[in-house]
């Protein structure tokens, strides 16, 4: 128990100084340092600082699965999709849901400016940037509408261009540091309309209309 209560305070404070100062800014002393270990005593729980580094991303990954199945948000493109199928109210509520956390949620924003501001001298961060911010939701939006194309409610498309179209605006938002209280309404406006685009069936505007309460 002392020991998994040393580790998670060594990744507590690894990950404070990481948004602070930058990955490369920090060193291992600086974080045992942060701990009130010693430095031997740090690597008795990590060989170096990526494997902290990679505890600290895989903590805040862990995290965001657990808020995000709460919500009935997906969190990986292997999950069912069927909650965003029916009607639009609900995907409405799980795409928001699931965009506050990446835009409000303040662990996630601190994750999000390290990566940023990291991604350029270090090839991990890179990764960890396009992984969660790129690639994962744009797999997990082309799952749920090549299951809305599978069930009838969206026209057959390229589902993978579709995702590109809708987060595209979404992730110019996020890159730009816009506060979720002013992205909000924006999202939710782009997301009704390109519903209303792509439903079968629906009556022109509806769930734009939707989208604008």
């Amino acid at each position: 128990m002392r020991d998994r209560d040393t580790k998670g305070r060594i990744v507590e404070a690894a990950f404070g100084l990481f948004a602070e100062r930058g990955y490369h800014a920090v060193s291992v002393r600086d974080i045992a340092a942060a701990v009130g270990v010693k430095d031997a005593s740090l690597y008795n729980h990590f060989p170096g600082k990526q494997a902290i580094f990679d505890a600290v991303l895989a903590a805040q990954l862990e995290r965001t699965r657990a808020v995000f199945a709460a919500q009935g948000v997906m969190a990986a493109p292997a999950e069912r999709p069927d909650g965003y199928a029916g009607a639009f109210e609900e995907t409405e509520r799980r795409v928001l849901a699931g965009f506050r956390h990446f835009f409000a949620d303040g662990d996630m924003v601190r994750l999000r400016r390290l990566l940023a501001a990291s991604r350029y001298a270090d090839e991990q961060a890179a990764e960890a940037f396009r992984f969660v911010f790129v690639e994962q939701p744009l797999a997990i939006q082309r799952t749920v509408f090549e299951h809305l194309m599978a069930v009838g409610q969206f026209a057959t498309d390229d589902a993978a261009a579709l995702a590109r179209e809708f987060y595209g605006p979404v992730f110019l938002l996020l890159l730009s540091d816009v506060p979720w209280e002013d992205a909000e309404p924006l999202v939710r406006g782009h997301l009704g309309r390109f519903f209303s685009a792509q439903a079968i069936g629906a009556p022109a505007g509806a769930a734009a209309e939707g989208g604008a309460r």
